[in-house]
């Protein structure tokens, strides 16, 4: 986990942002429904830090991340982006050609490490088609380029005429991660960058991010379901629910005492320590909320053993209920939930 420096500015602000997909005419003429696949997200990265974006699958972690990186184009909302040299400025609301100088500044680690590389290019070509087409390196600078960030990320550089096929999984991502430098951006996306590793792979790519970071104060979105990692790795972390942010605090905070019922589900799923330990998990019933028929007033009351009457009427607004600390729940503060400090005591 880094340090944030109390000095640090933020240098991504996320203000209500939005994407919904349909919602348009089909070839029969009907209307589509509007899928919410992001629905009003709002919260700020500092320089230097590593934010964590939690939950399950189908939440929408991704399509926000893909999102703040402009590789999708939001339906509503801001991305406001401050550039080293001062000033702010809205990605959300660029067109593709004024996107352009700030395409160097965000990049994104993808998760699959097979599919996310070109079969058909080189490792030369691969990191180094962002630099020429970027204009900052050409010819020779291009091959003494790229063989420095390979060994940077624990490669030889004799690979970059070796195609993608010919290495691991774990080789593979050190890949996606060179190419991720290749511009010297500031904020890079990380999309579950190590949840299709084994893990002993695993370590030593988060050890890599953690190295990269401090030599370059790089800052990451980390998008991930494995809690595990998320608290080894973030200052803070967010948690999702069908397109929404339900939680937000200091990863330290989080984990030892949650404010919101979908928070302490995805603790309790945490493997405990002892293995022979007996714990009962607080399981969900139900599935995922439909993003394109979301429930009244709250979305998680039919899957939350805590709802009353008002959770399923009122849908609850995202608040402060401590300084740094958000929590979309009515009953926030009233209910007494567990963290992974209570359920390790437990499992003594």
């Amino acid at each position: 986990m880094s340090s944030i420096s109390v000095q640090a500015e933020p240098i991504l602000s996320v203000r209500d942002l939005k994407k919904h997909f349909g919602g348009k005419k089909t070839w029969s003429g009907a209307v589509s429904k509007t899928i919410r696949a992001v629905d009003g997200v709002t919260f700020t990265i500092y320089e230097g830090e590593t934010f964590g974006l939690v939950g399950e699958s189908g939440c929408g972690k991704t399509t926000l991340g893909r999102c703040i990186a402009r590789a999708l184009d939001p339906t509503g909302g801001e991305v406001v982006y401050a550039p080293k040299e001062g000033g702010a400025v809205d990605l959300a609301s660029l067109k593709p050609r004024d996107l352009r100088p700030y395409r160097q500044d965000v990049q994104m680690i993808f998760q699959d490490p097979i599919s996310s590389l070109n079969p058909r290019m080189t490792l030369l070509d691969i990191i180094g088609e962002p630099m020429v087409v970027n204009g900052l390196a050409r010819g020779e600078e291009v091959k003494h380029r790229v063989g420095d960030l390979l060994e940077r990320v624990g490669l030889r550089a004799e690979y970059m005429v070796r195609y993608p096929h010919a290495f691991s999984g774990g080789q593979r991502q050190r890949i996606g991660i060179a190419r991720a430098l290749a511009l010297n951006p500031r904020v890079i996306v990380c999309d579950e960058p190590v949840s299709a590793l084994d893990v002993s792979v695993q370590a030593q790519i988060l050890n890599l991010l953690q190295d990269l970071q401090a030599e370059k104060n790089l800052t990451y979105l980390f998008i991930a379901h494995d809690l595990g990692v998320v608290e080894y790795l973030c200052d803070r972390v967010a948690v999702m629910y069908v397109g929404q942010v339900v939680e937000l605090a200091e990863t330290s905070d989080l984990f030892a005492r949650p404010l919101h019922p979908y928070t302490e589900a995805l603790m309790s799923a945490v493997p405990p320590a002892n293995p022979r330990a007996a714990r009962a998990p607080r399981l969900l019933e139900g599935d995922l909320a439909n993003a394109a028929n979301l429930p009244p007033g709250c979305h998680f009351h039919p899957r939350c053993g805590y709802c009353v009457e008002r959770c399923r009427t009122e849908e609850p607004e995202l608040r402060e209920y401590s300084p740094g600390r958000f929590v979309r729940c009515h009953r926030a503060g009233e209910l007494k939930l567990d963290g992974v400090a209570e359920l390790a005591e437990a499992d003594l």
